[in-house]
């Protein structure tokens, strides 16, 4: 006989089998049908429950996996956002600005990681999380802070280049990382989802399968039960087998309708509840998507892929929009693109495509044209992924619309070029009024019109504007001090601190403590570090007067610092640095003092950069009038009275007589004329202008000449000492104590000839 394979037929063959029927009575067919019956419907819902069970875990396994998607897309998200926005704050070099997207990126950070680390912890345990995304998470959270603090320091300093650098060398490295640790979860999670999918296909094809084999085996048993029984189970199998197809077609919707409280209803309720939850897991997925394209079409970014095996590119609805294109009507192809690029840009594109092909990563900036033919300029970070074998499989990258950056930039350069030709013009315009003012008032505490008053101011105006150390020397009281503090009031650094030290009234034991500082405990009485006057004097001017008086062992320090601009603290072993100008004065004879090996040559070389000799008052009688006229104004108005003439006695008795202690002096006399004067009339007692000093002894020439003509002689005695030897050892220059290149220039400067002091 012939046996049919389907469910039907096999039953009418076990009908027809009567003999078999004979053979059992009643009570044991049934109660054999029921055991059966019951063993295979427990067998049928174990495997039905075992693979709903399977689905149910796959299931949370997609939710694990998108959530671990989501979270790692949402740190990149802010990252790219962040690097985004510190770059324009920085190119805007707004420190504001760039203060407060610090001070969000930090918060933001903080946010996200709590966010992260909560996510990860609930992930299902069936999840295979990347090893790598925690620690590359932490990383980035301990590293952006470090770069957050170092960006905002370089900010308030002004440092913006710095700035902008420390943002493309450590920022953009961090998202960068956050860049490749998205594409690596990416394809981790697609990997699980790829799996998740074959598992639910696995175990709808065994409910599928065993679901008619559980109904053909109890149709077989259960012929006598008829056919009502039979529908009892093989209708809601249908159901179930008709649902699990609609959730393998992705219908999650779909719901099957199962009455009762046995086994197969409850398989229904699981089922629908399944299906409910990865409905509400693919709406969750499909708003994610949504705010990553918000996110993108925020940062005008966009993100493509492109499939070396298929071909296949995929463009983000961003990537649509920076390019111009209707999603609708255009197809992501690799020829839309290049047809895009501007013709001049091709080249640099063709060379960033071919590296690509090599396997190496490109980043580069060209301009496209939209079909309205205006212009955009975009820059494209791409990316080449290779498998196991080094062949590169896939391409992915980004493409950054950067022409509103642009065209800012452009216009904030238009700017600073108007606002450059404007302070030029302005500059130009202010030159000549400066000039007449500086005549006007660059000395107005120097009072005075004679010719030898006008050289010395005239040399002052010529060297305050540079950084040259000066050496002013002249009699006491004639106002050296005010010549220095003229240099430094017209030079770059009148901004900063005037440090006047006189040399003469410190203690030789306390003058280095005086100018360099000391440390806490450096010699009895120093109980806690001091500043000295140099760290004091920092970007502005050292006034040493009667710098002939310091202690050997503080020349040498001083010609160190004049030298190579470093020194130590008394009791310190720390080297520190100084910016300051120095400018000296004394009122001796340093050429003498060099002769009696009271003062170093070299240090003397080093301060007489550019000399300046103050005339005695008896060299500039022209300007005495006008100095009592001065003096008499000051010291009338500070002692309240009214001073209305000056007597001509007393002027022609001014100019007669020699000041030995020179404006000085004459300050001293005319104040103490005025606080006796009872009239409106200045006098001047002539017995106070008897001095008992004799004579100063003038010297032979002007005290430049001097000094010139007593270094001719140091140089040409040392030369006939070592035979005209300027070098070595045992040359002029290391008698002299003093740099060969200098005593060189010395005397070229002198006309000294050396060979007449070789001997044959």
């Amino acid at each position: 006989m012939t046996r049919t394979n389907s469910p039907t037929g096999w039953l009418r063959h076990a009908t027809a089998s009567r003999p078999f029927l004979n053979r059992l009575n009643i009570h044991r067919r049934l109660t054999l049908c029921f055991i059966f019956i019951i063993v295979l419907m427990l067998t049928g819902n174990g495997v039905l429950l075992w693979q709903l069970q399977l689905i149910s875990a796959q299931v949370e396994r997609l939710n694990g996996v998108n959530e671990e998607l989501i979270e790692v897309l949402r740190v990149h998200t802010g990252l790219l956002s962040a690097y985004e926005r510190l770059g324009a704050a920085a190119r805007s070099e707004d420190s504001g600005r760039l203060l407060k997207e610090c001070e969000t990126l930090r918060a933001g950070l903080v946010v996200d990681a709590q966010r992260t680390q909560a996510a990860f912890s609930h992930l299902p345990p069936k999840v295979n999380v990347d090893q790598t995304v925690l620690p590359t998470l932490e990383s980035i959270e301990r590293a952006l802070p470090s770069h957050l603090v170092a960006i905002r320091a370089l900010a308030a300093s002004g440092e913006w280049e710095a700035v902008r650098n420390r943002i493309e060398v450590q920022v953009q490295p961090l998202e960068s990382l956050s860049s490749e640790l998205v594409k690596d979860v990416a394809r981790e999670v697609e990997e699980q989802r790829a799996q998740a999918t074959l598992n639910i296909s696995r175990a709808e094809r065994r409910i599928v399968l065993a679901v008619p084999i559980t109904g053909f085996v109890t149709l077989l048993i259960a012929a006598g039960l008829g056919v009502a029984i039979t529908r009892s189970i093989t209708e809601p199998l249908g159901r179930l087998v008709q649902g699990s197809k609609a959730l393998a077609r992705g219908e999650f919707q779909h719901q099957v309708s199962l009455i009762g409280q046995d086994e197969l209803s409850q398989l229904g309720q699981v089922f629908n509840a399944t299906a409910g939850r990865l409905q509400t897991f693919y709406e969750n997925l499909r708003k994610s998507e949504a705010n990553l394209a918000e996110a993108q079409r925020l940062s005008h970014t966009g993100s493509w892929n492109w499939d070396g095996a298929s071909k296949r590119i995929f463009w983000s609805a961003e990537m649509f929009n920076i390019f111009g294109f209707d999603p609708k009507t255009t197809t992501p192809a690799l020829e839309n693109f290049l047809q895009s690029i501007h013709p001049d840009d091709r080249a640099p594109i063709d060379a960033a495509i071919s590296e690509l092909y090599k396997g190496n990563d490109a980043e580069y900036s060209y301009r496209i044209v939209l079909p309205d033919n205006s212009i955009r300029y975009v820059r494209t970070i791409a990316h080449a992924v290779a498998n196991d074998l080094g062949q590169v499989i896939e391409f992915v990258g980004t493409v950054i619309d950067v022409t509103e950056q642009r065209n800012s930039r452009k216009a904030l350069e238009g700017a600073f070029e108007e606002i450059k030709t404007l302070k030029d013009q302005l500059y130009k315009e202010n030159i000549a009024l400066r000039e007449e003012i500086d005549k006007v008032s660059m000395f107005e505490d120097i009072v005075g019109t004679s010719p030898a008053l006008q050289a010395v101011l005239s040399r002052v105006s010529k060297v305050a504007p540079t950084d040259s150390t000066v050496l002013v020397t002249g009699e006491t009281g004639t106002g050296k001090e005010l010549i220095a503090r003229a240099i430094h009031k017209h030079s770059q650094r009148s901004g900063h601190a005037f440090i006047s030290v006189n040399c003469a009234s410190i203690p030789s034991s306390l003058i280095a403590s005086e100018l360099f500082g000391h440390e806490k405990g450096a010699f009895t009485g120093a109980v806690q570090r001091r500043q000295g006057r140099f760290e004091l004097a920092h970007s502005g001017t050292i006034f040493l007067d009667e710098v002939g008086d310091l202690p050997a062992e503080t020349q040498v320090t001083l010609l160190r610092v004049l030298q190579e601009r470093q020194f130590e603290r008394v009791g310190g072993n720390r080297i520190l640095t100084t910016d300051v100008r120095v400018i000296a004065a004394t009122n001796r004879d340093l050429a003498a003092a060099i002769a009696a090996g009271k003062f170093r040559a070299d240090l003397f070389y080093r301060l007489n950069v550019f000399p300046i000799e103050v005339p005695p008052l008896r060299k500039r009688k022209e300007d005495i009038p006008m100095l009592v006229e001065y003096f008499v104004k000051r010291y009338a108005e500070k002692a309240g009275k009214q001073i209305r003439t000056i007597d001509m006695n007393t002027l022609d008795l001014c100019q007669s007589y020699p000041w030995p202690g020179n404006i000085r002096e004459l300050q001293n006399i005319v104040e103490r004329s005025v606080i006796l004067s009872s009239d409106d009339t200045f006098t001047i007692e002539k017995a106070w202008l008897a001095s008992p000093e004799p004579a100063r002894q003038e010297l032979p020439g002007p005290l430049p000449d001097t000094l010139q003509n007593q270094e001719r002689e140091l140089i040409e005695a040392a030369l006939a000492e070592c035979n005209g030897k300027v070098a070595g050892p045992n040359g002029a220059a290391a008698k002299l104590g003093i740099p060969r290149s200098t005593l060189d220039s010395k005397i070229k400067q002198l006309k000294i000839k050396k060979h007449k002091f070789i001997s044959e």
